[in-house]
């Protein structure tokens, strides 16, 4: 029988954990791409509001991303990527690379033992 891995004492389980979800990849990767406003990643990815409030509070919370007004002095926010997501840059810009490159690979059938 396998032991699950430990998250705590694995670090790409720990980081998967933390930034795994499909949804706060897209919503970095936008971030890389200049989008800041929450209505402009809601529109660009067509994401349900619900779930980008979710996903950017909890990018918030981890450091990746930082909350803070337009301008001085301005209600609206903006998000604003972190020294700790910029580093998040070269491995996901790696990761998309390799999804590019097997995105039309023929899919492989499941061993059967």
């Amino acid at each position: 029988m396998r032991k699950p891995i430990e998250t705590s004492t694995c670090p790409l389980g720990g980081a998967v954990e933390q930034i795994g979800d499909g949804w706060m990849l897209m919503i970095l990767w936008t971030s890389y791409e200049g989008v800041s406003r929450f209505d402009d990643y809601q529109r660009q990815l067509g994401v349900a509001r619900n779930i980008l409030s979710n996903r950017l509070r909890r990018l918030v919370e981890l450091g990746i991303l930082e909350k803070r007004p337009v301008r001085e002095g301005a209600r609206r926010l903006e998000y604003r990527i972190t020294a700790k997501g910029e580093e998040l840059r070269a491995p996901l810009t790696e990761i998309r690379r390799w999804g590019a490159r097997w995105e039309k690979a023929p899919a492989l059938e499941p061993a059967h033992r």
